[in-house]
């Protein structure tokens, strides 16, 4: 008889055991973190902080920002802004896809020759060709062609 009390005692532990499970498993996905709604995207970003003539804080507006709080080196990427090919310094040209240090300086250097009047003038850049204008399509725009 023992040994049906054996039986008995491992099927009853079965339902408490499946709970157990279940009781885990609920525990599990709600202690996972949930994806959060995407953020709305910053419509007129204005420069909160710079440092060396760049911006290294950004403040979302309701309403455009003056041309003074205008977001200034590569934080200008981050929210879909251009890059001024004739005012960018080295380090905001760097930034671009397909431009490392040596083309940077290239670029500074052509446009200290000539400054740039559409962006397609930066085929004049050695090492510059269709693929890479093709990249910085949208990233780059000649705004002043005066320094």
């Amino acid at each position: 008889m023992s040994g049906r009390l054996v039986a008995r005692t491992a099927g009853s532990l079965a339902p408490v055991a499946w709970a157990a499970w279940v009781t885990a498993a609920v525990l599990l996905v709600l202690a996972l973190p949930r994806p959060r709604g995407v953020p709305e995207p910053c419509r007129h970003p204005a420069e909160a902080r710079a440092q060396a003539g760049r911006s290294i804080e950004v403040a979302c507006r309701k309403a455009p920002a003056p041309a003074a709080e205008a977001v200034r080196g590569p934080a200008r990427l981050l929210f879909g802004l251009s890059i001024d090919l004739n005012r960018a310094d080295l380090p905001t040209l760097e930034a671009l896809p397909g431009i490392g240090p040596v083309r940077a300086r290239a670029i500074v250097f052509e446009r200290e020759r000539r400054p740039f009047e559409v962006p397609g003038d930066l085929m004049r850049v050695h090492g510059i060709g269709p693929r890479t204008l093709e990249r910085l399509a949208g990233l780059v725009a000649v705004v002043d062609t005066r320094r």
